[in-house]
C-alpha cells in the first residue's frame, strides 16, 4: 500500500467535495495515504519568497483557506497529509524559513522551477538558443543549494530540467549528476520519484531511471509522487514504478507526519 505524496488541488476550489474526488481515486488505485501539496507561490503569503510578473496573476489564494480545508479533512478521518511545494530561490532562504515557521504541515517539498528569472518548464520556446550543458550545470547547482539549505523534507522531481525533452549530451549529464550527488551525499533528504514526468513532454520519470539507480547507491530514501493536478492522475503508473524501484533495491518509502519522516515497506 503506497502513499502518493505530491497532489495538487489548484484546479478546483478548497472544498471537501473537490478534495474527496482525489481521495476516492487514491482509494481506487490502492493508495493508503494522500499527500496534498499546493504550490506555495499561489498564496499571497509567499510574496517575500517569490514574486514576479509571471507569478503575480496566480498569487491570489490565502493559505488559511487551504490549511482549514486540510484540518477539516483530517478531522473527518480522511487519509490525507498537509504539505506545500515551495520553489527554492537562492538568496531567499531566510524568507522561506520565516514563511514556513509554525505552519501545521506534515511535510514540505522543495522544488526548482526557476533559474534566475527563467521559469524553464513554463514555455518551450524559451529554450531556443540556450547552451544545454550550461543549463544543466546551473540547474543541478541550484538543486544542490536547495538540499544544502535544509529547508525541505523532500526534494521534488530532480531532473525536471528535461520537462520539455531538452537534454544535453548524455556523458555531460551523467558527469553533472554525479557531481551533484557527491555534493549532497552528506545531507539527509528524501528524494521524490515523480511519475508525473511520464505525462509531460519528457515522457520520463523524474529522476530518470539511470539517475535513480545512482541515488540508490548513494543511499537516499525516496517517496512516491504523481504530481497529479486532476483526480484521475492520482497514483499514475505507481504499480509499474513500485516494481521498478524494487528491482533497483529500494525496499522502503518515506511518509511524513508533522515534518517527521518514517519508512514504510514497499
Amino acid at each position: 500500500m503506497l502513499a502518493d505524496n505530491h497532489v495538487h488541488l489548484e484546479k478546483g476550489p478548497y472544498t471537501l467535495d473537490w478534495l474527496e474526488q482525489f481521495v476516492a481515486q487514491a482509494d481506487r488505485r490502492g493508495m493508503e495515504e494522500l499527500g496534498i501539496v499546493e504550490h506555495f507561490y499561489r498564496f499571497v503569503e509567499s510574496k517575500p519568497c517569490l514574486y514576479n510578473d509571471r507569478i503575480a496573476p496566480k498569487q491570489t489564494q490565502h493559505l488559511e483557506a487551504y490549511l482549514e480545508l486540510m484540518a477539516l479533512a483530517q478531522q473527518k478521518g480522511w487519509p490525507v497529509k498537509t504539505g506545500l511545494e515551495v520553489d527554492y530561490i537562492p538568496g531567499k532562504e531566510d524568507a522561506i524559513r520565516k514563511a514556513l515557521k509554525g505552519l501545521p504541515l506534515d511535510f514540505v517539498i522543495g522544488s526548482v522551477h526557476w533559474l534566475g528569472d527563467w521559469c524553464f518548464d513554463g514555455d518551450p520556446e524559451s529554450w531556443e538558443g540556450r547552451d544545454l550543458e550550461a543549463v544543466y550545470r546551473e540547474y543541478y547547482d541550484v538543486l544542490a543549494q536547495a538540499v544544502e539549505s535544509k529547508l525541505f523534507d523532500v526534494l521534488g522531481h530532480p531532473g525536471n530540467i528535461a520537462y520539455f525533452g531538452h537534454r544535453a549530451d548524455v556523458t555531460a549529464i551523467t558527469r553533472i549528476e554525479n557531481e551533484w550527488l557527491a555534493r549532497i551525499k552528506r545531507h539527509r533528504i528524501c528524494i521524490e520519484v515523480n511519475t508525473g514526468g511520464l505525462l509531460r513532454p519528457a515522457r520520463s520519470l523524474f529522476p530518470r531511471v539511470d539517475l535513480l539507480r545512482r541515488i540508490r547507491i548513494a543511499n537516499f530514501d525516496i517517496s512516491f509522487a504523481s504530481d497529479a493536478h486532476a483526480p484521475e492522475d492520482v497514483g499514475h503508473a505507481f504499480a509499474e514504478t513500485q516494481q521498478l524501484v524494487k528491482q533497483i533495491n529500494f525496499n522502503c518509502a518515506c511518509r511524513f507526519r508533522r515534518r517527521k519522516p518514517r519508512l514504510v515497506s514497499i
